[in-house]
């Protein structure tokens, strides 16, 4: 309300200047200079209360009245064609679910006209499940906002559309529900594009897999019979072996596609890095690998932020030609307490320009390529758990790579 209000007065100011009333506008700005430092609610309403009698007072009935409805037609046309050029489908429904307002942009979506659905329960016109809509309008009635939720619709001409709604209620003065405002937008496209992409992921790696373990067989045959090529088998097997990880790198990947609060959790860091730093050790027995982590440091995350540490650990050991691989992992809580940041630095030749920006850029371009599907998979995943990236010259000559991720607050 106080938003309307707002904006009432400040179209109100714009036409007394328009029609010359200066001495109105000037007993306007006095009131706004004594009530400055005021609450903006507590403000806007002053305003609008003197306005009102600033009018009454000093303009004569016939005039305040086409200043008061000029104002009000002003703001009608800039809701009207906010509404009305808007991409996505906006509708105005009654308490009972009748369509009173139906946009352009629920035509271009749906294809009924306005006077083809005016008047018309909303659940029956365009719901695939009408319950499903009715349950939505209930949970209005009872002062619930809906954020996008996903659900389908229909088409005039039948098809089913995937879409997302946003709704809020509307209320009087007295607090009566008395409808509520719908924003739909059209998913449809996105979502089969995602559907196929999933299903053509599954359908690879299931062959990726089936394909590999007859290679596997064979190779263990051949080793057998030719003991002096057990080289070059090594290197094949290798290689299939990258191929296996890169496939269960894109099984995670298809898991970060949704990107929903329900897949963060809480997640001890510590123990975490502790257990992954153990397993490198084990690995890496020629490598120099230290830590300074606190007993407890728990951290709001994805649930694949395991993966991500491992792919910035393994790639510190990897691609490391010193005679002695080191690596040293610390932590650090910022001021607010409110993130934790994680270093992990190397004594490495340093990430490439190229494989920096794939964990640091702001936005994905097929320009950029990578050597292999782990770092995009890190850089998801702590996108994915609100967090960030940053990569700079380490201490120990290397690279050190920082995470930065939100702290669980008691």
């Amino acid at each position: 309300m106080v938003d309307h209000t707002d904006q009432l007065v400040g179209t109100l100011f714009r036409i007394l200047s328009e029609k010359g009333h200066t001495e109105a506008q000037q007993a306007l700005l006095r009131t706004y200079e004594s009530q400055a430092t005021a609450d903006r609610k507590d403000l806007t309403e002053e305003l609008f209360s003197e306005f009102i009698t600033v009018l009454h007072e000093r303009i004569d009935t016939q005039l305040e009245v086409d200043i008061l409805t000029t104002s009000v037609e002003r703001l009608l046309n800039r809701f009207a064609a906010v509404v009305e050029t808007a991409p996505v489908a906006i509708l105005v429904v009654n308490d009972d679910g009748g369509i009173q307002v139906w946009n352009d942009g629920a035509e271009r979506i749906f294809g009924w006209q306005d006077t083809e659905v005016r008047r018309r329960p909303y659940p029956r016109v365009l719901s695939e499940q009408p319950e499903t809509i009715e349950e939505f309008l209930k949970r209005l009635r009872n002062g619930e906002k809906l954020h996008g939720i996903e659900t389908q619709h229909t088409h005039k001409n039948g098809a089913v559309l995937d879409v997302r709604i946003w709704a809020a209620p509307i209320h009087t003065r007295e607090d009566a529900f008395t409808g509520g405002v719908f924003v739909i937008s059209d998913i449809t496209e996105p979502k089969q594009r995602e559907q196929r992409l999933a299903v053509l992921n599954r359908v690879l790696r299931h062959n990726i897999r089936n394909d590999i373990n007859i290679i596997h067989g064979h190779l263990e045959m051949l080793a057998e019979e030719h003991p002096e090529e057990n080289e070059h088998i090594r290197i094949m097997d290798d290689r299939l072996s990258n191929i296996v990880e890169l496939s269960r790198t894109a099984r995670n990947i298809e898991q970060l596609q949704d990107d929903e609060e329900t897949d963060r959790t809480t997640i001890e860091l510590g123990v975490l890095l502790r257990e992954r730093l153990n397993r490198l050790r084990a690995e890496s027995r020629d490598a120099h690998i230290s830590s300074d982590l606190p007993d407890s440091l728990t951290v709001i995350a994805h649930e694949l932020l395991p993966y991500a540490f491992d792919n910035i650990l393994d790639n510190a050991i990897e691609h490391n030609d010193s005679e002695t691989p080191r690596v040293a992992v610390r932590s650090t809580v910022d001021d607010s307490r409110s993130h934790v940041v994680v270093s992990i630095a190397d004594n490495g030749p340093g990430i490439p320009q190229a494989e920096r920006e794939v964990l640091t850029s702001r936005t994905e371009t097929p320009l950029t390529h990578s050597s292999g599907l782990g770092l995009w998979l890190t850089r998801w995943i702590v996108r994915s758990s609100k967090g960030s990236i940053t990569v700079h010259e380490s201490e120990l000559g290397g690279t050190c790579v920082s995470i930065r991720l939100r702290a669980r607050s008691d």
